[in-house]
């Protein structure tokens, strides 16, 4: 089952990480590979299906659109000897900024990257207009909702704005 939690971002301080950048579309076989990486063998792997491949096209999916118009200026990257260890890909999805995916390489987690990849995405945001973050949790993934829960996301009822 998936929960969908939102995050205000009435009072957010923009805190900008110089050391992330923006994904660009030459980037999606490396991100593809990446979210394969650190999908599999989680309780979120069937939502990328059964491989490198089908990642990739997730990843291009994304980028074209699939849910909502994506948004690249509060998207980012984190790299390591300039390969992408980590990446937040975010959309519009009903007018409502959506955290798509957010994913690191199993190798670099438990350093706080993707903490630090949300905050930028919604100093990102802030900079942009937007009052809101929105994103879908399965409810196994308790390491990933607890990360949002920390953030102050907060489920939000099926059937809400």
């Amino acid at each position: 089952m998936r929960y969908r939690l939102d995050a205000s971002l009435y009072g957010i301080r923009v805190r900008m990480d110089h050391s992330f950048r923006s994904p660009t579309r030459g980037d999606i076989p490396l991100l593809g590979a990446l979210m394969w990486d650190a999908y599999q063998g989680t309780p979120d792997e069937r939502d990328v299906g059964d491989g490198v491949p089908s990642a990739t096209e997730e990843v291009r999916l994304t980028f074209d659109g699939e849910y909502g118009p994506f948004l690249p200026e509060a998207s980012f990257v984190a790299e390591e000897g300039g390969r992408p260890v980590a990446a937040a890909l975010v959309t519009v999805w009903r007018e409502v900024p959506l955290l798509a995916f957010v994913f690191t390489a199993p190798s670099h987690t438990g350093r706080g990257l993707a903490r630090r990849l949300i905050e930028a995405v919604m100093g990102s945001l802030v900079e942009q207009g937007y009052d809101r973050l929105s994103l879908a949790v399965t409810g196994q993934n308790t390491r990933a909702r607890a990360l949002y829960e920390s953030m102050g996301f907060i489920e939000v009822p099926v059937g809400s704005g």
